[in-house]
């Protein structure tokens, strides 16, 4: 009988972070640049106080604009112009640069340890629907990261692919960035 895999075994450990009070703009960016969805967002201390992902991001600009029925970015951007003669794009660049992480996050934080089984990692996505869960060891610092794909390359057992968070190594540091975490 194979041994039973678990979190630590498929996680990814080395996380973007980000922290509440960066700019919005600033985590769109590393979500961009690292090829990622979501990353943790982390309090000084380096406790993880919330996740943002791309769809955050999506849903504060819906709220921003006005446009509550949109379903994705290309609503939102085709959706009529906003008052005073503002494009909806100059309307979102504006939201971005002038709003903070903590507006968007999602918070509280569902996480796992390493010592998970992934079925139950599997199990926690499924019943909080969500995409990736941040990994804690026994102190509650955040020590990885897994994702759905994680999983889903866990069990097919095919390759995973090696781009943005799923690099063999250390992401490359802006200026300014601090070991394996990087605040904005």
């Amino acid at each position: 009988m194979p041994e039973r895999k678990h979190v630590g075994d498929v996680m990814t450990a080395t996380v973007v972070t980000v922290g509440p009070e960066s700019r919005l703009d600033e985590a769109a960016r590393l979500l961009r640049a690292h090829h990622i969805s979501g990353m943790p967002v982390v309090d000084r201390a380096r406790s993880v106080v919330g996740l943002l992902s791309e769809q955050d991001i999506v849903r504060a600009l819906h709220r921003a604009t006005g446009v509550h029925s949109a379903r994705g970015l290309l609503d939102l951007l085709l959706e009529s112009a906003p008052p005073k003669g503002d494009t909806m794009l100059e309307v979102c660049r504006r939201h971005l640069r002038n709003s903070r992480v903590r507006e968007a996050m999602t918070s509280p934080v569902v996480s796992v340890a390493r010592e998970t089984p992934l079925e139950e990692a599997a199990h926690t996505m499924t019943s909080h629907r969500v995409k990736r869960l941040p990994v804690l060891d026994a102190h509650g610092a955040l020590v990885g990261i897994v994702s759905r794909a994680d999983l889903a390359h866990a069990v097919s057992g095919a390759p995973r692919a090696r781009r943005g968070s799923l690099r063999p190594g250390p992401a490359p540091l802006p200026a300014g960035g601090s070991g394996p975490f990087e605040d904005v």
